[in-house]
């Protein structure tokens, strides 16, 4: 199967360029290909893979967008 998740993340990738796919059907793919839950993959769900993945949710409205606003209270909201 693969022995890291860079190895993991290499094959994703490979496969994403070959089938010309987002990531999602991607990862379906994969998991569906080698009889693998799904759920079983996010162990090697990390780092670029990880906040491609989360971009390509945010542009197809399953997560809302991430925000970096500082949200704690303002002084005025405190007076």
């Amino acid at each position: 199967m693969f022995e890291s998740e860079e190895s993991f993340q290499q094959k994703i990738y490979i496969l994403k360029q070959k089938t010309n796919q987002n990531l999602i059907e991607t990862l379906v793919q994969y998991c569906d290909q080698h009889a693998m839950e799904f759920e079983s993959i996010a162990p090697f769900v990390t780092g670029k893979l990880k906040s491609d993945l989360q971009e390509e949710y945010e542009q197809l409205h399953f997560l809302p967008k991430t925000c970096l606003l500082y949200t704690s209270p303002s002084p005025r909201d405190l007076s």
